[in-house]
């Protein structure tokens, strides 16, 4: 995968991967933004915390974002009000308000150095058709009573119709934000952070909980929260068949003359998403459904275009891609995944991880600690709002039929075409394998089933992964897990192919 900017803030690893068997109140799975936070929030309680991830603290989603650190989330209240109602689509925004004033407090308190900057943020469209879409968002905005303002026109190198500004939003660099927060926690004694260490099952027993991890170790708890993007544990919630996977990507520009001065985002397809850090422009979009793309290095060449001919860059100093997840009715599921569980989970921030992270840490400290909390019912996983979802669970799971059938239909390819850098699909009698060569000519052999489901993964070009267009699991050309729900690694056999097959 290519870097992102904020993958350059990452300290050298401190935190040892676990070594033994422990015992922990409160075992956090997954240390980006929504764990860190947790822990951060439970650290003055009598409760003993273990924060484990898979790979390094803050190097998952947390490190991919935007980094937008806003409560508009494209033209979506005024379909909250429709949806659910005044009351709920004002607690939607009250808690994205809540966690964005939360972050700024925090920021201040500490004197994080994490360049925070409040900006306004900007959901603009180019299309006249759009306009009555927006006056219809700015009329939820003032019945919700967000400071929103409908405008003609953007410091933006080309002409718009109409755009929505929210004023005194953020944005920050996330990833020292979350080493801030973690310099804060490690030295608190009933807090423990592991890293190298995967989560990959749930026992339960007597009212304790126990998570095995790939390491061999087990943790004991009496509470476990996934906070690891996509839970790896579903306990039959079917929460893999409520939310889809969406790629999309983003780059770092440089030496553009004229910056923009707030963060901004285009209404409809193609997807552009605008702001600045430093001496950058960062310019996002192109997503689509996760495994569907096969030629993914059109993403960033459409959006190297778009910079070019609106900003003549001097130079695109990195690129990256990442993944987030919509459920059936775009709100984040966080709670107990099952009524009544100790099991909790936060996942489904569909592109607003930074507010709804924070959302989600602030809503499971609460239900960890018996509180109240006037957002448990809006984001609960278990709720049910079905005319919503039934429309999209169809659409959701006829895309991923297809994507299963379709696979195990999918022709071979020829292997005589493979070079560096690119993949071909084998088939053999006991299956379809996927034959990556690395730029030394090393070839690398994996089996294409997905682990999670049984769909047929297909080859990521831009990212040299390979992804799984049924749940959004992803795997290096090795075959380990880059992204869940899958928590093991594809089958696979290094340099060990048959010269004569080529």
């Amino acid at each position: 995968m290519h870097q992102s900017l904020w993958s350059l803030s990452q300290k050298t690893s401190t935190y040892p991967p676990l070594s033994q068997h422990t015992k922990t109140d409160i075992c956090i799975v997954g240390a980006g933004i929504t764990g860190i936070t947790l822990a951060y929030l439970l650290k003055d309680t009598p409760l003993t915390i273990c924060l484990i991830d898979s790979d390094r603290v803050s190097s998952g989603t947390t490190a991919y974002t935007t980094a937008k650190v806003t409560a508009q989330h494209d033209l979506i209240y005024h379909e909250l009000i429709h949806t659910f109602g005044h009351y709920d689509a004002k607690c939607y925004a009250n808690a994205q308000l809540e966690a964005l004033d939360f972050i700024s407090q925090t920021i201040k308190q500490h004197r994080m150095d994490c360049e925070f900057e409040r900006k306004f943020s900007a959901i603009y469209t180019q299309n006249a058709h759009d306009i009555p879409l927006f006056e219809k968002e700015y009329a939820a905005y003032q019945e919700l009573g967000l400071k929103g303002r409908l405008v003609k026109t953007l410091d933006l190198p080309f002409p718009i119709e109409c755009a929505l500004i929210l004023e005194n939003q953020a944005q920050f660099n996330p990833v020292k934000y979350t080493t801030a927060l973690l310099e804060e926690i490690q030295t608190y004694p009933n807090i423990r952070i592991y890293e190298q260490t995967a989560a990959t099952d749930i026992k339960k027993k007597d009212g304790t909980l126990t998570v095995c991890t790939s390491l061999g170790y087990e943790i004991e708890a009496q509470k476990v929260v996934q906070t690891s993007h996509y839970p790896f544990y579903d306990d039959l919630s079917f929460l893999f068949a409520k939310m889809e996977a969406q790629t999309s990507y983003l780059m770092a520009c440089e030496g553009v003359k004229n910056m923009p001065e707030g963060m901004y985002l285009s209404y409809g397809q193609p997807t552009r998403s605008i702001r600045t850090y430093q001496n950058y422009l960062l310019v996002g979009g192109e997503d689509h459904r996760t495994g569907t793309e096969k030629e993914t290095k059109t993403r960033y060449e459409a959006l190297t275009r778009f910079a070019t001919q609106h900003f003549a860059p001097s130079n695109i100093s990195y690129h990256w891609s990442t993944e987030d997840y919509d459920t059936v009715d775009r709100l984040p599921y966080i709670g107990q995944m099952k009524q009544g569980d100790q099991i909790f989970v936060a996942t489904g921030f569909k592109k607003w991880g930074m507010t709804t992270s924070t959302v989600a840490a602030l809503l499971l400290k609460d239900l960890i600690l018996g509180q109240e909390s006037p957002y448990a019912s809006l984001f609960n996983p278990n709720r049910q709002h079905i005319a919503l979802q039934i429309k999209n669970l169809i659409r959701y799971n006829a895309q991923t039929a297809w994507e299963l059938v379709k696979g195990k239909l999918r022709a071979e390819e020829d292997l005589s075409q493979l070079t560096p850098g690119e993949a071909v699909v084998l088939k053999l009698d006991e299956g379809k394998y996927g034959v990556y060569m690395d730029e030394q000519g090393e070839t690398w052999m994996v089996d294409l089933t997905c682990p999670h489901l049984g769909c047929e993964l297909s080859f990521n070009h831009a990212e040299r992964t390979w992804d799984c267009p049924c749940h959004g699991s992803r795997f290096d050309v090795n075959g380990t897990v880059v992204s869940g729900p899958a928590h093991s690694a594809l089958k696979s056999t290094t340099n060990r192919i048959d010269p004569n097959l080529f």
